[in-house]
């Protein structure tokens, strides 16, 4: 339908007696009678005029020769073309409840372009009924890394959203508008949704409100390796208790391949006494985020849905097509399981196979990232990856392992997943015989070392203050009997929560670097990188300086001769 078939276009030069008989004689040509848009000469928007506007005129008695200018609303409430695509309904809903000058309720919006020309008319109430029926109340458990992104952007795009976490002290912080994790743009969304009350922190589930269920709770493995569902059981608890017909459960939790069929699906319908497929709808839909780069991926990366039903893959698909470009659909719910398990058991594996390297390289003394930018160079069927001292974080440290089992335990066929994690296990030792070589070499005894290690989160880039399976802690930990002191440093994570995660405290860096033994970077962060390292101002120390991830130049610290320079395969002679 064009414009001129849905409202009526005058002139701003007008009067409002040519006003009313334009309203007048097209009242019945176009669909929305009641609306008058004001143009310029070029057709640029400048206000509207509603029949009511024209009532209000005559009781005024304001003379019907004047401008239209007079009785026109030069400041509705409108949308920019680039705003509706996200969210329009709460925009529009923050922008009536701020519009302190109109007097009565909108029910036309304008749709305004770059060049303030009019393109659309807008039926709120329409709006608004097609925006509830793809937006939902939706309770995220889990408000760690995985939770409380997930929460804010659904929070940020229109879902009405309840994050629920046992953790008191953190339901504290989130309601305070603040955030436990380092991501760009978290704290500002969940301050803004906050303000909307498009978001709510709680400790427990309050009513049956929610249709959707998300779970995002930790799967962590056991001094046995053994998978631990006791967070997720807690969960599934919870919702059976509230669970109605037509609510969707979706896992977003990783679990090994067959939990979600096995486990989850026979719990729910024992404890509400409703049949998945039928009463209620189920889902697996796997978390594939990096940290540092969260609120972005969840909207750029695939979505991948599997479901007990058609039926629930159907809605799963709907649901996430909300928040995500792009929605894959699987086969299955073990298919949706296995995706993430393949994923990041494949990132591990190569891993694996460049550190392998680099231990082999070592051997020889040759620089392992040297020697893989040197067998990658020009070869075009396979690309190695750079080696590391050890493969950290909560995800690559834990799904390789949740990949070898099944619903009922560790897979008797299981082989790669298990070897990869041994393999980066020992690469993160690997700083340890470094150091060990390093005192044979310069004869000094380890139990007298002072210890840096630069880089605690479990990774640099994308940064984040994530320090779960950091390799930094593993090398501490191991050193901590061996050697006399251990500092660390981060670019990200404060001194005070160094400390805390066992460090020794100190007050100043520089001195710290002067009188360490060695300096070891376990992480990529590019701030890593700090001239002073190079400097040696106590001749009668050499020092060790391992460069973990190849970020320092290796010819300027080996011109030094009381510095040693060390990465994966290498040791200066």
């Amino acid at each position: 339908m064009n414009l001129d078939e849905k409202v009526i276009f005058i002139d701003a030069s007008s009067t409002v007696d040519s006003c009313i008989r334009t309203m007048s004689s097209l009242s019945k040509k176009v669909l929305y009678p009641g609306l008058c848009v004001v143009i310029d000469g070029q057709k640029k928007f400048k206000g509207l005029i509603t029949d009511g506007d024209i009532r209000r005129a005559y009781s005024a008695n304001i003379d019907f020769s004047s401008s239209v200018s007079l009785i026109m609303t030069t400041k509705p409430v409108f949308l920019h073309e680039n705003e509706i695509s996200n969210n329009p309904v709460r925009l529009l809903d923050t922008r009536l409840r701020e519009a302190k000058h109109l007097t009565k309720p909108v029910k036309l919006i304008p749709l305004i372009n770059d060049e303030n020309l009019l393109i659309d008319v807008i039926d709120y109430d329409s709006l608004k009924n097609i925006q509830n029926s793809l937006y939902n109340n939706v309770t995220v458990f889990g408000l760690g890394y995985v939770g409380i992104t997930l929460a804010a952007s659904l929070a940020n795009i229109g879902h009405q959203v309840t994050g629920v976490d046992t953790n008191k002290k953190l339901i504290k912080i989130l309601r305070e508008g603040e955030t436990h994790v380092h991501e760009p743009g978290l704290e500002e969304m969940i301050k803004h949704n906050l303000s909307a009350e498009n978001i709510y922190f709680e400790t427990s589930v309050k009513n049956n409100n929610s249709n959707i269920y998300i779970i995002a709770v930790g799967t962590p493995l056991d001094n046995n390796l053994k998978p631990g569902l006791e967070a997720l059981n807690q969960v599934l608890l919870s919702i059976s208790k509230v669970l109605k017909n037509g609510d969707h459960v979706m896992l977003r939790s990783t679990v090994p391949v067959g939990v979600t069929r096995d486990i989850v699906i026979p719990f729910l319908e024992k404890e509400s006494n409703l049949l998945a497929g039928k009463d209620f709808f189920i889902s697996f839909a796997p978390e594939r985020t990096i940290e540092g780069d969260a609120m972005k991926e969840l909207k750029t990366l695939p979505q991948i849905v599997g479901g007990y039903s058609n039926r629930c893959a159907e809605l799963g698909i709907k649901f996430w097509s909300t928040l995500a470009s792009s929605v894959v659909k699987v086969s299955s719910l073990e298919a949706a399981e296995l995706i993430k398990l393949a994923n990041n058991t494949f990132r591990d594996i190569s891993f694996a196979f460049a550190n392998e390297l680099a231990l082999l390289a070592s051997k020889h003394n040759v620089d392992a990232f040297d020697l893989v930018h040197q067998a990658n160079e020009g070869y075009p069927r396979n690309k190695i990856p750079l080696p590391s001292p050890g493969v950290g974080g909560y995800c690559l440290t834990k799904d390789p392992i949740l990949f070898s089992c099944n619903s009922k335990g560790f897979r008797d066929d299981a082989v790669l997943g298990v070897s990869s994690r041994k393999i980066n296990q020992k690469a993160s030792e690997y700083p340890i015989e470094v150091l060990e070589e390093f005192c044979k070499k310069t004869n000094k005894n380890m139990t007298n070392l002072n210890i840096l290690i630069i880089g605690i989160a479990f990774k640099g880039n994308p940064e984040t203050n994530d320090y779960r399976g950091s390799v930094s802690l593993d090398v501490m930990s191991m050193l901590k009997k061996k050697v006399s002191r251990i500092f660390g440093w981060d670019a990200v994570i404060t001194k005070q929560n160094i400390n805390n995660l066992g460090f020794d405290d100190y007050d100043d860096l520089d001195d710290v670097i002067n009188k360490s033994d060695a300096i070891l970077i376990l992480n990529n962060h590019p701030d890593n990188i700090i001239s002073n390292l190079y400097e040696n101002h106590n001749e009668d120390r050499i020092r060790l300086i391992f460069d973990g991830w190849h970020q320092l130049d290796r010819i300027d610290i080996e011109r030094n001769p009381n510095l040693k320079y060390a990465t994966m395969g290498y040791l200066t002679s």
